[in-house]
């Protein structure tokens, strides 16, 4: 070898599978005694750890990689049916949609609800007609953009439909904040049941919200779950194999920090700390497959802000209108009061805490 060149590490071809899937049993529900009993049953394995940057929140994840089939958990693997295949991208999709609003929204940011009239309403199943009208409507927020010397909206939107559960067609739309409020909400021209509000962030960031509006839902054919903008910025996702113990000291594998976060799970908050010092944490969870007797460990955290930080942003939001609605009887095309659909509302996203503490989606 020429001197200078450093040596290649090794490639390590790992068999990809859904590890959340595979390790879902909380180890909250085990006794001490069958944990011990899992360490003294299982084979030596690499450990990732996964790093999931978006916006102030941190995502990690920490799983084993097998190089063989027969080492995988069969929940964890890919089957050949159409309802398992649906519910992992389903899954799929609520996790990536929640982290690219954490990625590329703030406080200053908004989400609309748009409803339909009965004059407007698309027909039943027709998608494709729903989907135009949020079209054409990115189109005039737009050109009323350019007139005020911005350029093009960033967005992310869900439609919900489900005439089984009578909730008539709706869109739930994410959108950056530089224009005015009331631009926005005249820009939609098939119903003016509608509702549009500052975006809140809690200390999950703006996750309830994002779990909220790509919950699981009952779909016609072919529909997409989502819809975006192309001017997002994507999550920061890095993958590795080793660690310091704190900020110095020798790289450790991975493997070598499970068992202490496994047997003492007060324990994660600290050694978090340690590798992430900028920033703090917000929850953690262990879960384990008896397949193989392995665990998987997923924790949040989010940036650390200075106090000058904190006062700068209760200061912006003070100055800001926080909402622009109209909730009489029908906004959302559902059946009930509009102060009920409110109050349903206010449950799924004032509470946020609520469905962040929602460790697995």
């Amino acid at each position: 070898m020429e001197q200078g060149k450093k040596r290649k590490k090794p490639r390590r071809n790992f068999i990809p599978y859904d590890y959340e899937a595979a390790y879902a049993k909380s180890l909250e529900d085990m006794h001490e005694w069958f944990v011990e009993q899992m360490f003294n049953h299982r084979k030596k394995v690499v450990y990732a750890l996964k790093e999931i940057k978006a916006g102030e929140q941190f995502e990690v994840e920490i799983y084993p990689q097998f190089k063989s089939m027969d080492e995988v958990p069969p929940e964890g693997l890919k089957k050949d049916n159409t309802k398992a295949q649906k519910n992992l991208n389903d899954k799929n999709a609520r996790k990536y949609v929640e982290r690219l609003i954490n990625e590329n929204f703030t406080d200053r940011d908004i989400w609309i609800t748009l409803t339909y009239d009965d004059e407007h309403l698309p027909p039943d199943g027709d998608i494709d007609a729903a989907i135009k009208n949020m079209q054409n409507y990115i189109r005039r927020i737009n050109y009323q953009r350019k007139k005020q010397g911005f350029g093009n909206c960033k967005y992310i939107y869900v439609t919900e439909y489900n005439p089984d559960k009578e909730i008539r067609w709706h869109h739930h739309l994410v959108m950056d904040g530089d224009l005015d409020m009331d631009a926005v909400e005249k820009a939609w021209k098939c119903g003016s049941r509608n509702e549009v509000r500052r975006l809140e962030k809690d200390k999950f960031g703006l996750s309830g919200m994002a779990n909220y509006i790509v919950k699981e839902k009952e779909r016609v054919k072919s529909e997409k779950r989502w819809n975006s903008s192309q001017n997002l910025t994507q999550p920061r996702i890095r993958v590795v194999h080793s660690k310091r113990p704190a900020a110095g000291g020798n790289y450790k594998q991975i493997g070598s920090f499970v068992d202490g976060m496994v047997k003492n799970r007060e324990s994660i908050p600290e050694q978090l700390a340690k590798w992430y010092p900028d920033y703090e944490f917000t929850d953690s969870a262990v879960y384990y497959n008896d397949f193989n007797c392995m665990f998987y460990i997923h924790a949040r955290m989010r940036k650390r802000r200075s106090e000058h930080d904190t006062k700068a942003g209760k200061k912006t939001r003070q100055n800001m209108p926080r909402n622009r609605s109209d909730n009489r009887s029908g906004a959302h095309g559902t059946h009930g009061s509009g102060s009920s659909q409110r109050s349903k509302r206010e449950k799924a996203t004032g509470g946020t805490a609520k469905a962040g503490n929602q460790r697995k989606n």
